[in-house]
């Protein structure tokens, strides 16, 4: 067996790998950059069935105002437990959001909690949209709340 000094990669390989490894860290750094979020919380003092003004934002996107409906019955069905959230964007660029809702009794204890965020496309420069958080699963206590909690997330 010979173990010569010859390189057992042809001379244009090196350049193919050093392209693609090129190629992949732009992507990587694309991938990074896109996947980067922000995010904003505050409490507020919780108001069933009307509009409450939010002062919550994430650089030029804005939560501004939010409602709770609760269960009312219509035409022998009762409706579920949500709330109405309208975010605007300020921005210069498109954004994606997300929203959490904590809501907590007067004793802090967390007794229902939702989130909700853009699934497919996202909020124009210069546009608002509302987004529904509904609470479904845990709603046993909800009637109690005394404050909640809103966390705002752009992407």
């Amino acid at each position: 067996m010979s173990h010569g000094s010859a390189s057992p990669f042809p001379s244009r390989r090196p350049a193919r790998i050093l392209r693609l490894a090129g190629v992949l860290a732009v992507l990587a750094a694309a991938a990074f950059s896109s996947a980067s979020a922000d995010t904003n919380s505050a409490r507020y003092k919780f108001e069933g069935n009307k509009w409450l003004a939010l002062d919550l934002a994430v650089g030029d996107v804005r939560a501004e105002t939010i409602r709770f409906e609760w269960p009312a019955t219509l035409m022998r069905m009762k409706t579920g437990y949500k709330a109405t959230v309208k975010i605007a964007n300020g921005s210069s660029q498109q954004v994606r959001v997300g929203i959490a809702i904590a809501l907590i009794d007067k004793d802090l204890k967390l007794i229902g909690a939702g989130t909700v965020g853009t699934t497919l496309g996202t909020i124009d420069p210069g546009t608002s949209a509302q987004f529904t958080v509904d609470f479904k699963d845990v709603t046993a206590r909800l009637e109690q709340a005394d404050q909640f909690y809103i966390a705002l997330e752009t992407r």
